[in-house]
């Protein structure tokens, strides 16, 4: 058995692919639908948890201006994990990042940065704070408690020593559970004419915690030492934009944690990024 079986269980074949992650590779099924296949191993647990997160996000999908993902049929075949999902207009940011320049580029980032706001209201009435797309997944009654329990998942994996105290406790507590998307980076946005149409991928990387880490994982994703696309002036627009959003005393604390929460890059070798993850945790 391998994946050629069931893409042509679907009138596809490898050729058709539009995108791959660590979770799941996509390939084309046509203008409107695509077919996301978990990688091999998937567990059954986290592909059903990500299909009941979009099914939760539908409701509050209606709040924003740009497009999900929607599952509209799933299965397993041929050792495969997959979902059949619409298929999201628009094309990649991380490429168009490869070809705008001067206002367009500039307007382009900004709208990335303001889209970052809105993804909070893609979750509604969720009670508890933790991870809101696996099967076993990290939750809490208490945000900081769960900041700490997953970022120390994550050290564990590169067994690094990093002392949370030092900075969780500038992290400003949050009544309501809200959606922040771990993984809102240019290769995961949709654009089109110049505006962001849709946002992809969100599944393991996705957790039930404080709205005001979305602007920080979009600003972070704008450092070229992770997105290579990405330029200095992009990074520095995005850091005098997140300084006109209010106080920073959380914002490098929250950056702390992200660097402690993504650590666990350094089991792929993702090196770019654990390098990252290194530099922010000893600054």
């Amino acid at each position: 058995m391998s994946i050629d079986d069931l893409l042509r269980l679907f009138g596809t074949k490898k050729s058709s692919l539009i995108g791959a992650g660590a979770e799941a590779q996509v390939f084309a099924l046509n203008a409107q639908t695509v077919l996301r296949v978990s990688r091999q191993g998937s567990q059954k647990a986290d592909v059903l948890a990500r299909i009941h997160l979009l099914s939760k996000m539908a409701l509050g999908a209606k709040e924003v201006r740009f497009e999900i993902p929607s599952v509209k049929d799933f299965g397993f075949k041929f050792g495969f994990h997959y979902t059949v999902e619409n298929r999201l207009s628009g094309y990649p940011l991380s490429d168009a990042l490869q070809q705008e320049a001067g206002m367009k580029r500039v307007n382009l980032v900004n709208d990335y940065l303001e889209t970052s706001l809105q993804l909070h209201k893609l979750l509604i009435g969720e009670t508890m704070f933790g991870e809101v797309g696996l099967g076993d997944p990290i939750r809490s009654l208490d945000l900081k408690d769960f900041l700490r329990r997953r970022a120390q998942k994550s050290l564990g994996v590169r067994r690094l020593s990093v002392d949370l105290d030092s900075f969780l406790d500038a992290i400003k507590e949050s009544k309501q559970p809200q959606l922040v998307h771990l993984d809102y980076c240019p290769s995961n946005v949709m654009c089109s004419e110049g505006k962001i149409v849709g946002v992809l991928d969100f599944g393991g990387t996705t957790i039930a915690g404080g709205s005001a880490f979305n602007p920080i994982v979009a600003t972070a994703f704008l450092d070229p030492a992770i997105t290579p696309v990405a330029t200095e002036h992009d990074h520095l627009q995005a850091t005098d934009w997140l300084a006109t959003l209010g106080p920073s005393d959380g914002n490098l604390a929250m950056k702390k944690w992200l660097a402690a929460y993504w650590s666990f890059c350094g089991k792929d070798e993702d090196i770019p990024l654990f390098k990252w993850c290194r530099r922010i945790l000893s600054a």
